[in-house]
């Protein structure tokens, strides 16, 4: 207890939030590390960001570079780094060094400035300069190809190498090269590249809504998405021509999530579709931060949203936050006061609700406009307690609608916020922000998920009244996944509770648990550019057996072949000295031999799997019997001659001979692992998280699969690769796909490689069949 209280103070000390010291004094492991640095900062007190880096650092610093913690520290107490970024890349750089040279090696410091953004500086001549010789050295294909030239791919190259430069100023300069390399794409570029049906005319809404479906559901341009035909929805002829000399005409799409969570499947299908199709357009998406709660909002998540989008392979044309606008939007909502369309709210939100509920006024909707003007001045200055009043808009309390019943645009949050400061003790609400962002970034077409439909009106009716540019909303299916939980609610609760390993578990179908359990971003995307977008309803479900379909396509194609034992039964070849081939050489690749093969080097005593081994010969069963024989894969066949038993009269050896002359056809090729030659391992059987198809019921939790991680601890696996790295694949034939997890050489495993299944080779019946009860 009193390690505790000294923790809050310590924490409290180095400017870190008082909710997050509350989180992080909850799990000793992380209060112990996080107080370790600071030691090794030697400081007691620090600014807000200082803190939160060293908090960072306490987090994401692996076990092998932790001599190197006060070194790192040194320059974030010096605030050489003050970056999110800067940090990530140095103990980036400093895990490469102790890995590729060892632990013992020193850090060349200039390296590591210069690998870390440290007193790395771009002039706009350097950017200009970077840009230009990007070009010269693509002059021959842009000339022949035209806008056909991926363009993307320069993006790529120069996030790479100027990742340290203003990635705006960089971006800008690229597309400025562009148009004048080859101009602005014509209106029908689009068309004539793809060929696309043009969308018929339709006056109604349900024949606009079918080919809007249509254009999205079979791949079509963006431009044949049609929203609601809504009054409300129209542009004037000059806002339209405002909005055209912003965007240059382009698509202008949006990734918007909230920074309260981590990303999941379900968000690289809604990214899959905003990047894609406004590339495929020649436009540019947005990764805007929808941070307007600062309660459940932090720079954790923040990091992570970025980092997932970098690792899915796109390049935002900019990153912004929603609080970036928190001034234009104050002026907004007092805007909207002095048109008399919104008012300062105080009833309670019980009685919102009851008023809502029943579509009744509020008492204090008519107050005058100069009091409203002068009551929310007050919110903004702090006068008010949370929750005593709120800023609501004045539409319609009778509306059929809910979401037009005078939704609230701010309320009042004295906590601090982890991107704007401590600058606003107001803040306003999703359905008040997100239109006024759209408008703002001038976004042509905002997409997002059919749970948002009935805020559509409300969207266009804030915009309306405040005389803004107007986007297309269009709205598709929510992804929905067999045999796991996607809500936000369910994964953190899930976490919370510690049901799983944390947000990066395997079996959660979070983007880092995914690429913990070997998927790569190119699976992914795959997936989602099968799945497609449509709008078919928020109660359908994909089958997850479809995203492990690309999975086997990928790890079939790049994943090498060995040889894995699970759970190992020894073997002893009496007549082993008879063998002439030892050495053993297989494919790496079986069905493309050019692509190199590998050396098993056969021993007197060898493992083989526990199931494929039986004492006694059951019908069907293909393994090694007293009555069978079997061949170890690629080497010799063998029959079984004695079983030894302990004093315990559990099996301690099999001893086999070698058959050198068999002629029949055998049923039995078994995987093995030369005991000589072998290692140990840890591999981890994941299976699916939940025993039931379709999880919705609101008792979710009892269909929790109680065998979703098996732990094999005295797996054997050859030795060749003990050099292998984390995130390395490899299909252990005849079982399933691995991938070495990060954990791998830890005190936590005893040193040893770890391997967690991604995939089985095939999709089993069984498994599916005892899944579904």
């Amino acid at each position: 207890m009193e390690d505790t209280k000294n923790y809050q103070e310590l924490f409290l000390a180095i400017g870190l939030d008082p909710k997050v010291v509350d989180s992080i004094t909850k799990n000793k492991k992380v209060s112990h590390r996080l107080a370790e640095v600071v030691e090794a900062a030697g400081v007691t007190t620090a600014t807000k960001n200082i803190g939160n880096l060293l908090y960072q650092a306490s987090t994401k610093m692996p076990e092998s570079i932790t001599h190197h913690t006060k070194y790192l520290v040194s320059f974030v107490i010096s605030e050489q780094i003050v970056k999110s970024q800067q940090l990530e890349e140095a103990i980036k750089y400093l895990s490469n060094v102790v890995r590729q040279q060892g632990a013992e090696h020193a850090v060349d410091e200039a390296e590591f400035k210069r690998e870390s953004g440290i007193g790395v500086v771009y002039s706009d001549e350097d950017i200009a300069n970077f840009v230009n010789k990007l070009y010269d050295e693509n002059m021959d294909q842009i000339k022949e190809l035209g806008h056909g030239f991926d363009f993307i791919k320069l993006i790529y190259r120069a996030k790479d190498e100027m990742k340290w430069a203003d990635q705006k100023k960089v971006l800008d300069l690229l597309n400025k090269k562009k148009i004048e390399l080859v101009g602005e794409p014509s209106k029908d570029a689009d068309a004539k590249k793809k060929k696309p049906k043009p969308a018929a005319p339709a006056k109604e809404e349900k024949k606009e809504q079918a080919a809007s479906e249509q254009a999205a559901s079979t791949g079509k341009s963006i431009l044949e998405l049609v929203g609601r035909d809504l009054k409300s929805t129209q542009n004037s002829e000059e806002l339209l021509k405002k909005h055209r000399e912003a965007t240059g005409g382009r698509i202008v799409t949006r990734f918007p999530p909230e920074p309260n969570g981590y990303l999941h499947i379900g968000h690289a299908k809604a990214m899959r579709f905003n990047f894609t199709v406004a590339a495929e357009n020649g436009g540019y998406t947005y990764l805007r931060f929808d941070d307007t709660n600062p309660v459940k909002e932090n720079q954790e998540f923040i990091d992570n949203i970025k980092y997932c989008v970098e690792w899915l392979g796109y390049t935002p044309h900019d990153i912004t936050y929603a609080s970036n606008y928190f001034e234009e939007l104050y002026q907004l909502a007092r805007e909207l006061i002095k048109r008399d369309k919104a008012y300062v709210e105080h009833c309670s939100k019980a009685q919102i609700n009851e008023m809502r509920q029943k579509k009744q006024d509020s008492p204090y909707r008519n107050r005058t406009v100069e009091e409203n003007l002068k009551l929310f001045e007050h919110m903004r200055q702090g006068r008010f307690i949370e929750n005593e009043c709120c800023l609501r808009m004045k539409i319609d309390m009778t509306h059929e609608n809910p979401n037009m019943r005078d939704p609230v645009a701010y309320r009042i949050r004295y906590v601090p916020h982890p991107h704007a400061g401590s600058d606003w003790c107001i803040y306003p609400t999703y359905d008040y922000t997100h239109c006024i962002n759209d408008s703002l970034e001038n976004i042509t077409h905002s997409l997002c998920t059919l749970e948002f439909e009935n805020r559509r009106e409300s969207y266009y009716w804030l915009l309306e009244a405040l005389d803004l540019y107007r986007p297309i909303v269009w709205e598709y299916s929510r992804l929905n996944l067999t045999y796991t939980v996607l809500s936000k609610r369910k994964l953190e609760k899930l976490v919370k509770d510690k049901v799983v390993d944390g947000w990066e578990d395997p079996r959660l179908l979070t983007i880092l648990g995914l690429k913990r359990r070997g998927y790569t971003p190119s699976m992914i995307n795959e997936f989602c550019n099968e799945i497609g977008v449509s709008r078919n309803g928020n109660d359908n479900f994909t089958q997850v057996s479809l995203l492990e379909y690309f999975a086997r396509v990928e790890l079939d194609r790049e994943a090498p072949r060995t040889f894995g034992v699970l759970d190992p039964v020894l073997l002893e070849i009496v007549n082993y000295d008879e063998i002439q081939q030892k050495d053993i050489e297989a494919p790496l690749f079986p069905t493309d031999k050019s692509r190199g093969s590998q050396i098993y080097k056969l021993s007197k005593h060898v493992y083989i799997d526990r199931d494929d081994f039986s004492e006694t010969h059951v019908k069907g069963f293909f393994g090694l019997t007293p009555e069978q024989l079997v061949c170890l894969k690629y080497g010799p066949i063998v029959k079984l001659v004695e079983i030894v038993r302990n004093a315990n009269g559990e099996v301690q050896l099999v001893k086999v001979q070698a058959i050198h002359d068999h002629k029949e056809k055998l049923k039995g090729y078994l995987h093995w692992v030369s005991q000589e030659h072998s290692m140990d391992a840890v591999v981890n059987l994941y299976s699916y998280l939940f025993i039931k198809e379709r999880v919705v019921e609101d008792d979710w939790e009892k269909y929790l699969n109680p065998d979703s991680l098996v732990v094999k601890n005295n797996a054997k696996v050859w030795k060749n690769l003990e050099n292998s790295q984390v995130h390395d694949r490899f299909q252990f034939e005849r079982l399933a796909y691995f991938v070495i997890d990060k954990e791998s050489r830890t005190d936590k495993h005893n040193g040893k490689l770890v391997f967690n299944r991604v995939v089985e080779l095939k999709e089993s019946k069984e498994k599916k069949v005892n899944l579904g009860k």
